[in-house]
């Protein structure tokens, strides 16, 4: 976030300020109670610039002006204090040192500044074995002034240890954490490295006190400094590698001081040393815990909690290693068959259960060095590496007879290979798919890719896009596109027309004209049949409201699918669609299947009284091909059976499909229902059934589903009851697909 205008004015004001009070300090030569007054103004001006900054980098700033005002503190208190002690600038020193290494560490933080324990160990031990080892040192070679008390060379030893490791803290963040162009980052160095030689060069004393308060002010201006230029860079994600390498070349720091001082007098060296092992020993052993976390979380992200096989992430990796590897391999896509109707019947818990069954079966089939995954609710991929399409058909043909034999339940196996050098991950997997929804569309068992089933379920995947957008375009596309045949349905006894069945198709723009069965489907799995109901039932009613035969008004039928039936919006389209054509009650009858009213019972009685109490008729469509009982006729408020056409083709060839037929008719007529025939193309078919008392027909024997203009034309020619002929015969191009 870039810093408002007056705040940075504000900022820059307040640097220049402190620059100022420190050239003028210098320059003037005032006393020096009076210089350390001017300095001091000059490092709480630097102070309020870091105090200042922009949220981006706020923590950082704020840490850096916390442990400049501790420093700025020292040399306030010297303009009273006697300077011969040199002690309370050392002292500030050593307790703003944790401020500055909070400052340093949260610089290398990514998108947070929140910091880890284990830096304050790896910093405090770092400091007081450096420190050890400056002890051991000083008493080796002693070049520190003989005068000095121990109390004094121990905090010289810490002020330059804890300036040391500082300046190496922030070359370490700089080339961790990708700050090595940031010109910022270069300032605090050479901040750092500067504060360092004055401390080396001046060894304390009383002359000690304006130079070194004179140092950290200009350390100070350039803390503020850096602070105000922009970012040059963003800092990277630190790794676990920079902190456990610090760590032991820090446990060595401290093992040698422990060693040489041992050749001396003296305990101080040997107690820094001792403390640094400690810290470091800790921060190891919280490293360690923070590694094992990680390989528990890394080993829970690639585990399904499940079935306690890999994941789709598992997969996916174990794919790119053996693409990276350059070897061959084989994918199984097992998918359980039927398992909704298991979570239906028996609840989730059961569910479960059956997935650990079939993982149980399936490692049981499986080689050792096979990888199995469960990558979705109940699909499961095998990885096999190394494996022709051959060796992996073997062992899908395996798998599925271990699960169908201990899991008790089909499953749907698909193979794919890849030649070695030549894997492709996202390929395999697609092709794997390809061959396991083949097997799942044939019933179950193992199917191996095929690339001319691959290029239809291609096809059928860009026809199901071209369904989407047609369906969601709205009316008016769908009016151009969206075609209507009707076909005539003719009573057998007296031959007049009363009836039509809307049958729908699909002016494709370059496909041609579409049969239902090719893209119907699709609209059922898309879930989009309710908006396409919804636009053939308005135009079949607006249409059909005017059709009449010997002045006899035509009902209009109309197919409703199982989705439909169920839907909530069903009954207000029909009142909408009866308001809004003026189409009489009685002349529209819905369509719906024995599937369609037996995939839930219950809803479908609801709705299909709902839709008799409005005066809409219904018919049952297709009979006989599903598998409802007779006896749920008696509570479907029916009007209308449809004899499916598996019936009329054989009822001249088949006595015993001709006495089903009548049987059929004889219950209908009891129940009140009328029984229209379907696929009637002959006469010879049309007089059996109006000997065995069928009511109505539809076929090609009276005419092929035909487009509004050419059944109005059509409806002419054909002779009203009481004149001779029959209802001519009208060749059209359509298929036998309704």
């Amino acid at each position: 976030m870039t810093p408002r205008p007056s705040l940075a004015r504000a900022r820059a004001a307040l640097l220049a300020l402190a620059a100022g009070l420190t050239v003028g300090a210098v320059l003037l030569g005032a006393p020096p109670a009076r210089t350390h007054l001017v300095l001091f103004a000059a490092q709480l001006a630097g102070v309020l610039v870091l105090v200042l900054a922009g949220r981006r980098e706020a923590a950082v700033w704020r840490w850096w002006a916390g442990a400049l005002a501790v420093i700025a503190l020292g040399p306030a208190a010297l303009a009273t204090v006697d300077l011969a002690a040199g002690a309370l600038p050392g002292f500030s020193v050593v307790v703003a040192t944790p401020l500055v290494y909070a400052a340093l560490v949260r610089w290398n933080r990514f998108r947070t500044y929140v910091s880890d324990p284990g830096d304050w160990l790896n910093g405090l031990s770092a400091v007081v074995a450096l420190a050890a080892a400056v002890l051991v040192a000083q008493r080796w070679f002693g070049f520190l002034p003989a005068a000095w008390p121990s109390w004094q060379e121990q905090l010289w030893a810490l002020v330059v240890s804890s300036l040391v490791i500082l300046l190496g803290t922030a070359a370490t963040v700089a080339g961790v954490g990708g700050l090595s162009r940031d010109v910022r980052m270069w300032l605090v160095l050479l901040v750092l490295a500067g504060l360092i030689t004055l401390n080396l060069s001046l060894r304390g004393g009383p002359s000690d006190g304006p130079h070194t308060q004179l140092g950290w002010t200009v350390a100070t201006l350039g803390i503020a400094l850096a602070s105000v230029l922009p970012r040059r860079a963003v800092p990277v994600p630190a790794t676990s590698q920079a902190p456990a390498v610090g760590a032991l070349l820090v446990l060595l720091l401290a093992a040698a001081a422990l060693g040489l001082d041992g050749h001396r007098d003296g305990w101080t060296a040997s107690c820094y040393a001792a403390a640094a092992v400690v810290g470091i020993s800790l921060r190891m052993v919280h490293l360690v815990r923070e590694l094992k976390h990680l390989a528990d979380s890394r080993q829970q992200a690639l585990t399904d909690e499940l079935t306690g096989t890999g994941n789709r992430r598992a997969l996916l990796r174990e794919l790119d290693l053996l693409v990276a590897d350059g070897r061959a391999g084989a994918l199984l896509l097992l998918d359980v068959d039927r398992f909704k109707e298991v979570n239906d019947r028996d609840g989730h818990h059961a569910g479960d259960d059956l997935l650990r069954r079939v993982v149980a079966a399936a490692r049981h089939a499986l080689p050792p060095d096979a990888v199995l995954t469960r990558i979705g609710g109940d699909e499961f991929a095998v990885l096999l590496p190394g494996r022709d399409e051959c060796q992996a058909a073997r062992i899908g043909q395996a798998v599925h007879a271990a699960v169908v034999e201990r899991a008790e339940i089909g499953v749907s196996v698909g193979v794919r290979s890849g030649p070695a050098g030549a894997l492709d991950a996202d390929r395999l997997l697609r092709q794997a798919d390809t061959a396991m929804y083949s097997a799942k569309t044939a019933g179950g068992g193992v199917s191996v890719y095929d690339s001319e089933v691959d290029a239809r379920l291609r096809e059928r995947a860009g026809l199901a896009d071209e369904v989407r957008r047609l369906v969601r375009s709205g009316h008016e596309r769908m009016g151009r596109e969206v075609v209507l045949h009707y076909q005539p349905q003719v009573d057998l006894t007296s031959g007049r027309v009363v009836g039509v069945e809307a049958l729908v198709r699909w002016q494709h723009p370059t496909r041609g004209l579409l049969p239902p069965l090719v893209f119907l489907p699709l609209v059922e799995e898309l879930g989009l049949m309710q908006l396409l109901t919804g636009h053939v039932l308005r135009r079949a009613a607006a249409e059909a409201a005017t059709w009449s035969h010997d002045g006899v008004p035509l009902r209009i039928s109309v197919n409703v699918s199982a989705s439909c039936l169920g839907h909530p919006d069903l009954l207000p389209l029909v009142d909408e669609v009866l308001t809004g054509s003026g189409l009489a009650p009685g002349r529209l009858v819905l369509e719906v299947t024995e599937t369609t009213l037996m995939a839930d019972p219950d809803l479908a009685l609801a709705v299909t009284h709902a839709l008799t109490h409005r005066g809409v008729q219904l018919s049952i469509d297709d009979y006989g091909t599903g598998y409802s009982s007779l006896a749920y006729l008696t509570d479907l408020p029916a009007t209308e059976l449809k004899l499916d056409r598996a019936f009329t083709v054989r009822v001249l060839g088949e006595p015993r499909t001709a006495e089903i037929v009548e049987a059929t008719v004889a219950l209908a007529h009891r129940l009140g229902l009328r029984v229209v025939a379907e696929g009637v193309e002959d006469e010879e078919t049309r007089a059996v059934l109006h000997g065995l008392d069928v009511d109505e027909s539809q076929g090609y024997l009276h005419a092929r589903p035909l487009p509004p203009a050419d059944l109005v034309r059509w409806l002419t020619t054909v002779p009203c009851p009481g004149r001779p002929g029959r209802p001519a015969l009208v060749v059209g191009s359509e298929s036998r697909d309704r």
